[in-house]
């Protein structure tokens, strides 16, 4: 147990997704006095935290009400902000709801922290899509950012605003930006590593979408969250700051099925590749964790093979889970 977090009293929103469960869960054991924000319309519904429901408070509502992020926030010392509309598929087909979520839910929240007295510090989980098609690899933080899609727009707007609110008013936050999470517990099936894994465990073909050739670094969800622990324990170094995390060990997607099916022994398996374009796509990215390292002492612990070993294990010993990425999935039209 973390002497830190013991009775710290955290907002998680975003808490029944993926990284945010698994944050929730960490909160929990480290025993802190954890309240999370629930959307009853979220398609991830709360199974990925019912084993942790007796031991924290809920609050249903939506991140986009005012008054009820006002209250919430009232009652904090530390905020993990990862409620979002994360998908850029999905954002294309429903910008207006992307950018409601993702920039106005984090209005609310910064409204809130600029009128509460007791000054509560934010995590604000922002992504490495704000900065477009590399200039140069790996992306540092002061690479300049860009948008090719509505959901990479609203979260350079969201992660700007934060930044501006601490700037302008003084509140106290950091912003994070990591490269592509993975792990147990994704309920995600635009997302490649759990199209793979679902696809291994119903003896299916791995199918690509795109050329394959797409380059990308992939970060285990423990890691994830050890950073942003990392973050709130170090209030006074992170404040005001950006940090990068990633592991600097990019792969291509097609490399990256063919380990994922060499991992599970189907050798003479093939990836089908479809070679459709996706609009709002970046074709090269991952990124530099040095800062994070120098400032933080952080890096990735969890290889990409050992990894994959890990999450493919999850899912086939929480089978129950199917039933949540249909839901999901028929939830983003696939």
């Amino acid at each position: 147990m973390n002497k830190f977090w013991k009775n710290k009293k955290v907002l998680v929103t975003g808490a029944t997704g993926f990284i945010g469960s698994w944050l929730t869960e960490s909160l929990v054991e480290n025993g802190s006095d954890v309240t999370i924000l629930v959307n009853k319309s979220d398609p991830f519904k709360e199974d990925a935290i019912k084993h942790l429901k007796k031991k924290i408070h809920i609050i249903y509502g939506d991140i986009r009400n005012k008054n009820l992020i006002s209250k919430a926030v009232n009652k904090c010392e530390i905020i993990c902000h990862l409620a979002a509309t994360t998908q850029v598929l999905y954002s294309i087909k429903n910008p207006e709801e992307t950018l409601s979520i993702n920039l106005w839910g984090t209005f609310n929240l910064l409204e809130g922290m600029r009128k509460s007295a007791n000054k509560p510090f934010l995590i604000f989980v922002s992504t490495d899509k704000v900065y477009g098609e590399p200039i140069h690899l790996p992306i540092k933080e002061d690479h300049s950012l860009s948008a090719k899609s509505p959901y990479d727009a609203s979260k350079v707007a969201a992660d700007r605003l934060v930044y501006a609110y601490y700037t302008t008013y003084g509140i106290n936050a950091t912003i994070l930006r990591w490269s592509n999470a993975y792990g147990g517990r994704d309920a995600n099936m635009l997302r490649v590593i759990p199209d793979f894994v679902n696809a291994v465990i119903n003896d299916k073909p791995l199918v690509i979408r795109g050329s394959g050739k797409n380059i990308r670094d992939f970060l285990y969800v423990g890691d994830v969250v050890r950073a942003i622990l990392s973050a709130g324990e170090n209030r006074k170094i992170t404040n005001g700051e950006v940090f990068n995390l990633g592991t600097n060990k990019p792969i291509s997607i097609e490399e990256l099925a063919r380990l994922v099916i060499k991992i599970t022994g189907h050798d003479k398996a093939k990836p089908i590749i479809l070679g459709k374009a996706t609009p709002g796509e970046i074709d090269r990215q991952y990124l530099s964790f040095e800062k994070a390292n120098k400032m933080l002492g952080w890096e990735p612990q969890v290889d990409l093979q050992t990894g994959l070993k890990i999450t493919l294990d999850w899912y086939k010993n929480n089978s129950w889970w199917k039933k949540v990425m249909g839901r999901v999935s028929k939830f983003h039209g696939i």
